[in-house]
């Protein structure tokens, strides 16, 4: 792996497929209503540890990225009148607001957790994300050097990129691919002006 685009597109695989290892080895995928609290802990951590990799290798990638200078945009003038949506209609309606679950701060304190299972919902939507960040990296990357050539342009400080914690708990791939980022990060954020 001594060529960068050999090192991205192992990385990417390594990581697209630890994501998807993730959801399909508890089942994800069939998109269960409740899941067990222990494998809903399990798989957030992992998840969280993963999502970190996936940022960091978009934002190499972003650094990477030569971009074409912008387009000057026209711009829109706070002063002048708008013209009122000919669409938009007020409805009133005569029937009252439903009833709303009552909320969270009149409940009074929870004393005990509760138990057994918990929904799977909120886990398979941030697998989900991940899955489709995956899916557009590209894009994601091009906005995010946007927004890096913003900052470099504004004289912000250089971002501190500290090695991941405890990779020696990691699988053998997933460490190799975290100790490469830290490394080629490291390497090029030397060329950001340093201003802190």
């Amino acid at each position: 792996m001594t060529d960068r685009t050999d090192f991205f597109s192992q990385a990417f695989y390594t990581i697209a497929r630890a994501i998807a290892e993730a959801g399909v080895n508890v089942d994800l995928f069939k998109t269960p209503e409740t899941i067990a609290k222990s494998v809903n802990r399990k798989v957030r951590a992992e998840l969280k540890r993963l999502a970190v990799l996936l940022r960091r290798l978009i934002f190499l990638v972003a650094l990477r990225m030569e971009l074409a200078p912008l387009k000057p945009r026209i711009g829109s003038n706070y002063y002048e009148p708008k013209k009122p949506d000919a669409d938009y209609r007020y409805v009133f309606t005569m029937v009252p607001a439903p009833s709303r679950p009552c909320p969270h701060f009149l409940k009074g304190p929870v004393v005990a957790p509760m138990r057994g299972p918990v929904p799977a919902a909120p886990l398979i939507a941030r697998w989900q994300a991940m899955l489709d960040t995956m899916k557009h990296h590209k894009r994601r990357a091009r906005c995010l050097a946007r927004t890096i050539q913003r900052w470099q342009a504004a004289g912000e400080a250089r971002p501190h990129v500290p090695p991941i914690p405890n990779t020696h708990r990691m699988p053998a791939a997933i460490a190799l691919v975290s100790g490469g980022l830290t490394a080629q990060l490291i390497e090029a954020l030397k060329s950001w002006p340093d201003s802190s």
